[in-house]
């Protein structure tokens, strides 16, 4: 049970470091892009926004998933689940800081996202298991 609980911790703990930090190089080398309650408009900037929040929480699920004891698919999604409830929290408190069908699309994502890194995770052991069988 520890182990389970720090692989879903060491994921959510990297994915919120990762996209934090990013999000606050991102104001800080574009500041013009945002206005002073943090709002932006800027598609590009939020398509990007996305595109990194997602890779980053690929990582973090398949780390999960990886670093899970059994079961990596159900981890990733424990993750996800966690993140989704983070997302939504964290869209509720900040709707006006962009528009509507950016938080939209980041809610619909994110269970996605974690199934895809679960998914790794179940390939690469399908890989090592036909690796073994073939030797």
């Amino acid at each position: 049970m520890t182990r389970s609980i720090v692989a879903v911790m060491t994921g959510f703990t990297s994915i919120a470091a990762l996209s934090f930090g990013t999000d606050f190089a991102i104001r800080a080398a574009m500041p013009a892009l945002f206005e002073v309650n943090g709002r932006t408009d800027s598609v590009a900037v939020l398509l990007l926004t996305i595109g990194y929040v997602g890779l980053y929480a690929t990582l973090g699920c398949y780390l999960a998933a990886r670093m899970a004891p059994q079961q990596p698919m159900r981890h990733a999604l424990i993750l996800g689940s966690l993140g989704l409830l983070f997302n939504a929290a964290g869209s509720y408190a900040g709707w006006n800081t962009a528009p509507a069908w950016y938080h939209v699309a980041s809610l619909v994502l994110v269970m996605f996202w974690a199934w895809l890194g679960g998914r790794m995770r179940e390939q690469e052991l399908t890989i090592v298991a036909a690796r073994s069988v073939a030797v």
